[in-house]
């Protein structure tokens, strides 16, 4: 199984979604979940956001090899769930991925609905509040996928 996870920037709410998304994995030793993200106005090679690491360094969790990616349609073709943190997102994935649209889910759909916030230009506190609002999905989401198949 193959997760693409997407945001705007790719440095903020999506890299903490995927750096948390494969401790699960790992914790669970599924090595055969591959977990990624990419950004709807993303560059590639760009870093996570030092706050964004700062929340993933709280949970033991070392995001300093994490590289950002654009999304692609020739990118998102080769996963089998794309995770959107806002409908926003979903609606952009259907537009620039078009051959992928069938495959897009918001992340908050796992976990009562609604949008993930932008935490962007925030204090890691926020950053914190908006990851701890993704955390319950994202070990959602982590159940479902592991008891498929």
């Amino acid at each position: 199984m193959r997760i693409l996870f997407v945001c705007t920037g790719n440095s903020c709410r999506s890299p903490m979604a995927e750096l948390y998304f494969e401790e699960l994995c790992r914790k669970a030793g599924r090595d055969d979940i591959d977990v990624r993200s990419a950004g709807t106005c993303a560059w590639d090679g760009g870093r996570i956001s030092a706050p964004a690491a700062a929340v993933m360094r709280e949970l033991g969790i070392d995001g300093g090899t994490f590289r950002s990616a654009r999304l692609t349609d020739s990118l998102a073709a080769g996963f089998d769930l794309i995770v959107a943190m806002t409908r926003g997102h979903a609606s952009d994935i259907q537009l620039l991925c078009p051959s992928s649209a069938g495959k897009v889910r918001l992340l908050l759909e796992f976990d009562g609905g609604g949008d993930v916030p932008d935490p962007y230009g925030g204090s890691v506190e926020h950053y914190r509040r908006v990851f701890e609002s993704m955390r319950p999905a994202l070990e959602n989401l982590a159940s479902f996928v592991m008891n498929s198949k």
